[in-house]
């Protein structure tokens, strides 16, 4: 085999390594949303520790294509960009999301009152029984300082939008009490949320479904709703 024919094969297995944490990311998350895998597999090993491995070594890849691309920019340069922007990408992804957890509390829930904790309707209740979903705390969870009370008793369709404002969809509404729930984008991770309308007081409870740190995502959303009740104020 002539050098030129070896270096371009050499090229395209480092650039195929490159990509192999990118598509394992992809193929995890996809594979995960759609219920072909149990979240654990798809979330807890193959992201978070293999995907993590692999993204090391795709970058190490990246950075052997750019070095074989260097000689012949105009026929290899296209891998060599590809590379390292996939690879790249994913490095940054993960070392952003490790960080993230970091900076959180390794819960899922966020409440404004945990001395009386709400708790879900009987259907959401028993979805979360059907994902095998931790039992809810009955206690200070984790301190959110943006789930704040609302000194006010909403309007129940000032409540539906405030959850509708946060990316839930509203399952249950009455005068007093309002639901929903909510699948993120990459692994659909679902969080319900309830609200508990009171004479002068609007309360808020988010939890999620996987007992997994969510990194903050509860706490978040629970200040997302929390805006827009008090502003009803």
């Amino acid at each position: 085999m002539s050098r030129s024919k070896y270096g371009g094969v050499l090229l395209k297995a480092v650039f195929l390594i490159a990509l192999a944490a990118p598509l394992l990311g992809f193929g995890a998350a996809f594979a995960t949303r759609v219920g072909l895998i149990e979240w654990r597999l798809g979330y807890e090993q193959l992201t978070l520790i293999w995907g993590w491995r692999l993204a090391w070594v795709s970058a190490g890849a990246a950075l052997a294509t750019l070095l074989l691309s260097i000689g012949d920019v105009k026929r290899r340069g296209l891998y060599a960009l590809v590379a390292v922007l996939a690879a790249g990408a994913t490095l940054y992804l993960h070392m952003a999301h490790r960080q993230t957890q970091a900076a959180h509390p390794p819960v899922h829930e966020a409440a404004s009152d945990w001395d009386e904790p709400l708790g879900f309707s009987r259907v959401i209740g028993s979805q979360r029984a059907r994902a095998g979903a931790a039992p809810l705390a009955t206690s200070h969870a984790a301190v959110c300082d943006q789930a704040l009370v609302a000194r006010t008793q909403v309007a129940p369709e000032v409540g539906e939008a405030a959850l509708e404002a946060a990316g839930f969809t509203v399952v249950g509404t009455s005068p007093f009490r309002i639901e929903g729930t909510r699948d993120s984008f990459w692994f659909g991770f679902t969080h319900d949320a309830v609200l508990r309308i009171r004479p002068g007081r609007t309360d808020m409870r988010v939890s999620g479904r996987e007992d997994r740190p969510d990194g903050g995502e509860a706490c978040r959303l629970a200040g997302q709703i929390s805006e827009r009740l008090r502003a009803a104020e």
